[in-house]
């Protein structure tokens, strides 16, 4: 077993770009929405409060257009790849800049190494999306079920997909 398929296992990454489609859909179909998700091997759980019957007809709609090639949809700009590689990249900076050898240069590197890791997160958060969290080869995946619960008060919705 490898470090990519204990993290990014290829049934959470297919899942993972399905989630990020469906989200992408829903939010031109409802441009008030505000959820947030999280891909697993199964599926993914949608966090907040969305018509089944929206969600469904999103979900199938980005399966569809996933599978017809439509890579892009795959790629979301809110992911929390980017914020995680956007806060690396920041902490990363810092470091580095604190680790000048003058002194007096060790907060101008800081802030400089600091904004030069903020300005990247996105492209390299995409980048990292693309070839690391997400796979949008969803040949063969399907939808299988879409169940609300209530959990303490908050919604989840679980989207449980198959690959056959």
């Amino acid at each position: 077993m490898n470090f990519e398929s204990i993290l990014f296992s290829r049934r959470t990454r297919q899942n993972h770009a399905l989630e990020h489609a469906t989200i992408t859909i829903l939010s031109q179909r409802i441009p008030e929405l505000n959820v947030a998700a999280h891909s697993n091997p199964n599926g993914f759980i949608v966090f907040g409060d969305v018509d089944l019957g929206e969600l469904r007809r999103a979900a199938d709609e980005a399966l569809h257009r996933l599978q017809a090639g439509e890579k892009e949809l795959a790629i979301h700009p809110n992911c929390g790849t980017n914020l995680s590689v956007g806060i690396s990249l920041v902490t990363l900076g810092t470091l580095l800049g604190m680790a000048a050898s003058e002194r007096r240069t060790r907060l101008a590197t800081a802030a400089v190494s600091s904004l030069a890791g903020w300005a990247a997160a996105r492209p390299v958060g995409e980048y990292v999306q693309r070839h690391f969290t997400t796979l949008p080869e969803l040949q063969g995946v399907r939808v299988t079920s879409i169940t609300r619960r209530q959990v303490m008060g908050f919604t989840l919705i679980d989207v449980r997909t198959v690959q056959e």
